[in-house]
């Protein structure tokens, strides 16, 4: 009877660590993410030509924790034929803010995100493009948004831009968000869970059997 009551109290402990890591798990791994990134500039330091680069950013955005996101496009302008501009060391800048959490606004909402880079290369005319767009690391930090932590990456730190007749000169610049409550764990993965759930019963049952040999 005493073995009895103690598999079944380890049982239950069993079941509700599992409960308790999926709910946690659910509500920060599902939470939906507002944005926008109006503000995102380029500099004309380094231009030789007519402008031929600028930003479209992302007036109203949203996405779910942890998913890739767009910062908004580069767009190469269709030049004439015979007309080029050349970018050395050119800075632009994405201007990421958050709005909400789940449709509520976290306080404090933190200050705007500034990721800066560097444009270099040539457009020539409609369909020649040598630019790459160069992000730089040091300008991605790491930052808190009411009662969570945020951590933003970029999985392509250069990306070359597309001329004008190659999807109407338009490159899409891409970034990742991870969102934890404020001093969490990052969101463990479903199939972590289940492993962790997996142990635990295994645990359980090796005892079980170990406690009947000893009875």
């Amino acid at each position: 009877m005493h073995q009895t009551r103690r598999w079944n109290g380890f049982r239950t402990a069993v079941v509700a660590l599992g409960i308790a890591a999926l709910a946690a798990s659910n509500a920060d791994a599902a939470a939906l993410i507002s944005y926008t990134t109006v503000g995102s500039t380029i500099d004309s330091t380094g231009v030789t030509g007519p402008g031929a680069i600028s930003l479209n950013p992302v007036t109203s955005g949203l996405f779910s924790n942890q998913s890739a996101f767009s910062l908004g496009e580069f767009q190469v302008a269709d030049l004439h034929e015979g007309t080029s501009t050349t970018y050395k060391d050119t800075p632009f800048h994405f201007t990421f803010q958050m709005k909400t959490i789940n449709g509520t606004e976290p306080v404090p909402n933190g200050t705007p995100i500034v990721i800066n880079g560097l444009l270099n290369g040539t457009i020539n005319g409609s369909t020649g493009s040598s630019v790459v767009a160069t992000f730089d690391p040091a300008s991605i930090p790491n930052f808190k948004t009411g009662l969570h932590d945020n951590t933003l990456s970029i999985p392509d730190m250069s990306l070359s831009l597309v001329p004008f007749t190659s999807n109407g000169g338009r490159t899409t610049a891409q970034a990742k968000l991870v969102t934890t409550a404020v001093g969490g764990q990052p969101i463990p993965e479903p199939t972590t869970i289940a492993l962790f759930l997996t142990t635990l019963a295994g645990l359980g049952i090796r005892h079980r059997v170990r406690a009947g040999r000893v009875a």
